[in-house]
This record gives structure tokens, sequence and C-alpha cells, in this order.
């Protein structure tokens, strides 16, 4: 597509004289970030966002414009230059990340990225008295949407809903070389998109009047979870604590109960940092029985006494055994006179039927949900557990909003942490994390739960969790302890199940069994340095904590929809037992890979066969892997004195940022961070180590221990270092 300079510079300088210009085709009008183009009958916005990206504005019914939409990240708004083409029949808008040009002639647009590649070519737009409709031709393969409409990775539509452990968003990323985010009217009414499997035409269905399309080139998923964080907002990080093992279910019998518990723990050396508590913690009953009008006297925001007597005193000794508290939140009200204070208020998100869950987006009902939650949290409750939110799209957000802001004045500076069943793009700005629902006992739920956490990653949503054990039925010891061990490599590690079955408490599962545990959790316990500095990553960067091997290796076939086996971080390799026999294949792309436990190399491609007795873990690292491991402690905030491992796995150079800060508050944002970058050099065999120390405390590791292969070195970490091995 050609366009004469001398006739392009002409047209530049006209339209630099005044923000309107006039052609035979179209009149432009030009705005801080794009342009608007009056093509006939139809209006069309052209405008440039703060993160590499343009957006296609249409509106039926006014003055096209860029909507206000929660899933957007507004407090990062900033203006990016650009320049108009203005070459009859070709008008648009250029940067330096690319250029989105519309023919007034076909009214047809096209995306181009920086090298001025075509991206997208030729697409068209509709609009109706409801809806209005953007199609294109999608050649590549298509990631990032979600898990609700399918769970394999590779998809072909998103409906943008939500369910229980199920999301999909308007979202996708073509491995052609771009994303695309598509924003509606009404962000309850999420727009929708599906490609045709016979012709590859992908059709945007958009309901209302208005619509956004949010275009950026990608050529990487890294490239495309950088834009997209870049535009729907960084995922901020949950207190340290959550990093280790939560402890849940629905059961808790009363306060000696709950003290017996957490002695059995602490005595039988399994680590644990929360325990989670259902309905039982604030009321006596469930609240599923009772009618629209709820009942009289029932309790919504209170500590049930047969559990929590004395729930400051209680709390607080949880707390000085390294145990948080998470409390189950529903949705809706329960207690009679509150209901009726919310429906004379108009705070029910539906009003005219049986439902009782509340609208979070009034603000008037904030402020009221804010109050009678606060006496809680003075109380010591540190999380929430937020459960069937999903009577609307954005209901999680909203509610994730309220309570964080309550959070915010009640205990400042306090990260916010809440686990929640579903979730819609921008959520992973508030501390957020999603598990993937009330799953069965089975050995296929189990297998489904990475496709479900990989999904959550390639859709923004970085901390994924599941039941483990399943909620409904009984596992098998050995699917339990397989469960725990897949655990072992997830964002977030949680076991949970009903009141009707035996709680996932690991020394319930025989000796053998509590043992397999106890090793899993031992594993995951070491593993926290390099895990919560891949949160840090995820935060500064995009890159997920729990990857997909298609984003390391894109190229290879065998991997671009599998999802029973993991990366975390780009170096270690997951690979659980999701079967019962302790069997399975495990294939190892193109490189060379160790054996975690045995020190093994597997130079890849290739595919192994293994069989694992109960307690191994199929557990493997990459050629270039600087992987820090902590000590085995019994919560994460316990002090311990034993020198960080830092392991070096040979063959390529790498390097590694370890991240470490108060893990409680948001100063990590202000750069109070303490980041210790390492350097291994394969050739010299030699590691270096600088330390940018703007954060200290009695948890930052003062002395490293360096292992390659069998030989190890000490050290003191200081400002900088360096260890050889030659």
């Amino acid at each position: 597509m050609k366009i004469k300079k001398a006739h392009l510079s002409l047209l530049l300088i006209v339209f630099f004289q005044s923000s309107v210009f006039l052609s035979v085709n179209a009149q432009i009008t030009k705005s801080q970030d794009g342009i608007l183009l009056k093509v006939g009958n139809q209006q069309i916005r052209l405008s440039t966002v703060n993160n590499g990206a343009f957006c296609i504005s249409l509106n039926d019914s006014a003055t096209p414009s860029k909507i206000k939409s929660v899933f957007i990240d507004a407090s990062k708004h900033k203006h990016i230059p650009y320049t108009v083409i203005a070459a009859t029949p070709l008008y648009g808008i250029k940067t330096s990340y690319g250029k989105l040009l519309v023919n007034t002639t076909t009214q047809l647009w096209s995306l181009y990225d920086a090298a001025g590649q075509v991206l997208i070519r030729d697409g068209s737009y509709a609009t109706t008295a409801t809806s209005i409709q953007i199609s294109y031709t999608a050649k590549g393969l298509l990631y990032g949407s979600g898990n609700k409409t399918s769970k394999d990775l590779e998809k072909n539509q998103g409906d943008a809903s939500a369910g229980n452990g199920v999301s999909d968003i308007p979202y996708y990323w073509d491995n052609t070389g771009y994303c695309a985010l598509g924003i509606s009217a009404n962000d309850n009414s999420p727009s929708s998109w599906k490609r045709s499997t016979k012709d590859g035409t992908l059709t945007w269905n958009f309901s209302g009047k208005a619509a956004n399309l949010y275009l950026w080139a990608a050529k990487t998923l890294y490239n495309a979870l950088a834009g997209y964080t870049s535009l729907t907002g960084k995922p901020k990080l949950p207190p340290r604590w959550a990093f280790g093992y939560l402890q849940s279910r629905w059961g808790w019998e009363d306060s000696a109960y709950i003290s017996n518990v957490l002695h059995k723990f602490r005595a039988d050396k399994l680590p644990v940092d929360a325990f989670i508590f259902d309905f039982e913690w604030f009321t006596k009953t469930p609240d599923y029985s009772l009618g629209k009008n709820g009942k009289a006297g029932y309790t919504d925001f209170m500590f049930n006494p047969k559990l929590f007597p004395h729930p400051a005193k209680q709390l607080a000794e949880l707390h000085s055994q390294g145990v948080k508290f998470i409390g189950i939140r529903k949705p809706r009200l329960g207690n009679a006179a509150m209901l009726d204070t919310a429906r004379e208020k108009d705070w029910l998100i539906s009003p005219n039927s049986d439902s009782r869950d509340l609208n979070f987006s009034i603000p008037g009902l904030q402020n009221w949900y804010e109050a009678k939650n606060r006496p809680l949290i003075k109380a010591g409750v540190d999380a929430w557990w937020d459960d069937e939110g999903e009577s609307y799209y954005t209901c999680y957000y909203w509610w994730n909003k309220t309570q964080r802001d309550l959070l915010a004045s009640a205990r400042p500076g306090y990260r916010h942490f809440a686990i929640n069943r579903s979730f819609s793009p921008g959520n992973q700005r508030l501390g957020y994390c999603t598990w993937s629902g009330d799953i069965p006992s089975t050995w296929s739920s189990l297998a489904n739960v990475p496709r479900d956490l990989l999904n959550f990653s390639l859709a923004g949503m970085y901390y994924g969790a599941c039941d483990i054990g399943g909620f409904q039925g009984t596992p098998t010891k050995e699917m339990l302890v397989r469960w725990f061990q897949a655990g072992v490599f997830l964002p977030i590690m949680r076991a949970h199940s009903t009141f009707e079955v035996l709680p996932r408490f690991p020394y319930l599962w025989g000796k053998d069994g509590e043992a397999a545990i106890r090793k899993a959790l031992d594993l995951r316990y070491q593993l926290l340095p390099f895990i919560y500095s891949l949160g840090h990553e995820a935060y500064r960067t995009g890159a997920p904590i729990m990857r997909p091997l298609v984003m390391e290796f894109p190229k290879d076939t065998a991997v671009s929809n599998m999802t029973d086996e993991w990366l975390l971080g780009k170096g270690v390799l997951a690979a659980p037992i999701l079967d019962s026999g302790g069997r399975r294949t495990i294939y190892f792309p193109d490189d060379t890979w160790y054996d975690y436990f045995t020190g093994d190399v597997i130079k890849g491609p290739k595919t192994i066969s293994v069989d694992k007795t109960l307690s191994q873990i199929p557990m493997y690292v990459r050629a270039g892997t600087i992987l820090p491991i902590g000590p085995v402690i019994q919560y994460s905030e316990q002090i311990s004195e034993t020198p960080l491992e830092i392991r070096i796995y040979p063959g390529k150079n790498g390097s590694f940022k370890m991240f470490e800060d108060d893990g409680t508050s948001y100063n990590y944002m202000k750069g109070k961070t303490r980041v210790t970058s390492y350097i291994w050099n394969d050739q010299s065999q030699t590691l270096s180590w600088k330390v940018s120390d703007n954060y200290s405390d009695k948890h930052t590791y003062k002395t490293i221990k360096v292992l390659l292969g069998k030989r190890e070195k000490l050290a003191k970490l200081g400002k900088e270092g360096s260890i050889s091995f030659k």
C-alpha cells in the first residue's frame, strides 16, 4: 500500500493548520489521542492508547469515543504522539508501534505493526439498532480468552461470561502477531467473539450502540500479556503468606476442634499459613433454604460463638502460630431486616426476582457493607473467600473493590487478598485469586486443574487455585497425594472439601499418605523464594507464574495445546502424576533438562516414561536456570538462619532476579524491595550477583550456599560478589 510522499506531505500540512480536514471522501477531526473519521453517514474514531495499542471506536447514535469500563486501568492514562495519514482513500494514524488505516471508499480497515507488516487486513464493521459487529480474517492459533467455552489452550470463540470456576474474557492473542480486546457499552453485557472454522472469519459482537476494539502488535505471548496488563492493570501481589499452604474445609465444628487441628499441624511438622472457614464461622446454618425475604435473626456479619466465643483473642492466637484467618463471604444477605433495608434503597441486583444478591457497584451499598465488615477486620480477619458471585459479570470486581477499600481504611497499607470463584478483565489490579470451582473428587477433575489454571494465566488471572482433593466426594489416598503434589506447582496452594466427607487434613490419610503430603508441602515452602519472585516478575512484566510450555517453545507443535505439564517461570518443568498407578509419559522440548531430585540429564526433544512411588514428584529444571531454594519452614513468616540455596543448572548462561520485601504492604510498588540479580556465566563457571538494597529486615537472606551439581560453596551476600567453580 504505497503513498506518494509529496501528496501525503501536502495533506499533512493542510491538516495541521486546522483541527478539521475535509476531503472528497471523508471529514477528519483531530483530537489529543486520535482522529474521528466521518465517511458518508458513518463515524469511526481511531485513537492511541498508552500501552502501545490502538482503539477503534464505533457508535450508532452518538460520536464514537472510548468507553469508560472497569476492565481498563484508567490510572496510567497518557497521550501517545501520532501522525495523521491522509492519502485518499486511505486515512488513519501512525505511531512508533504501528498504524491503523481506514479505506473510505471500501469502508474497510487494516492494522500494521511498526515494521509495516499487515496484521489484520480489510476488517469490516456494521451497526444495527441493538448491536455492533466487527469482522476480519484471523489466520493464526488463538489463545487467552479463558476456560469457560473451552478448556483447551487453543480457542475459536470466547463468550465473555462467568460461572462456577470458569470465566471467558473478551480478549485473545493471535500467534500471527497481535492481540484484541473488546469493550461494550455495558460491562455486564460484555462483547463476545467467534471464528468460523470454514473460512477463518472472526466476528466480534457488541450489544448496545457503542463498541471499542483495542488492538496491539504482539509477536509472543509475553508481548501479549505485557500489553494486556498495561491496558487492564498490573497484577498486584497477594501477601507473602498467601503463597504458602492454605487449609480449607466446610465443617469446622467448634473452638476446640480448631485448636486441635492447629496443634496437630504444628506437632506433625505440616507447614500451613492459613485456615479457611466456610459458613460455620459466621452463622449456625447455611442460607440455601431461605426465601427471598430471608430470616429474622439470621447473622450475616458476626462470628459464630460456637467456633469463636472470643474472636479477637482466638485470631491473635492463630496469628501467633503463623496461621491467618480467611472467612467465606456470600454476595447476598440472609437477615430479613437487612434485606428490607437493601430493597428500600434499591441495593439488589435483581430486585423484582427471588434473588438476594447485592449490587456492589452502588456507592451507598459499598459504604454500608464496609461498615458491617469493619468490626470483623478489626478482630483480625486477614482475607476473604468470595463465593457464588456470578449473578452479574462484574460482581467480583465491585465486591473486591469494596473489600479492598475497607481494608485500606481499617488496616492502612495491608495487601488485599481474596479467593474468588470467577473473574473478569482488570480484577488482577486488586490482589485477586480465582479457584477452579466446586469440582468433584475424580482423576479427571485433577487433570482439568492445570487446563483451567493455564487458561487463567493466559487470560491475565495470575493467581489460580483449586480445591485440592476435590470439593465433592472422597478421593482415594493416592489421588489426594497426587493432587497435593500438583498443588506444589500452582500459584496458590489450597485444599478444601464439603462437610460430608473426610477433611483434607494430611494427618487423616494414613502414615504413608501424611509422609508423602508432608514431602510435597516441604517442597512448596522451599520453592517460596522462587515463586514469590515470580509474583514480582508478573507485576513488573505481565509474565505469569504458571506458564504453558507454548510460551517458551512457540514453534514446537507438540506443546501448542499441552496442559498436563507446565512451567514455573522459564525454567522449572512440572509434570505431576495426574492419574492412578504412578505412571505417565513426559515430553521435554528442545533443550537440556535436569531431574531436580536425582540430577539426571535429559536432552530434548524427547519423551520418556516414568513410574513414580507415592511420595515421588516428577520435577525438572532447564539448563541455564538459577533456582533459589529456601529452608523447610512451618509457615512463610518463620525466621530461619539457614542459608539460601542457589542451585545452578549448567549448560547455558542464565540470570534470575530474586525479590524480597516486607510481604504485607504495597511498599514494593514504591521500590521498597531488595533485588538480588544473579548471573551465571557458563563458560567461566562463575556465579556473580549484585544487590539493590532498598529494603532489609530480619527475613532477608544474608548468606547463600551455591550448589553446582554435588559441589557447593558458601558466601556472604553483601552488595555484590561472585563464586567460581573452575
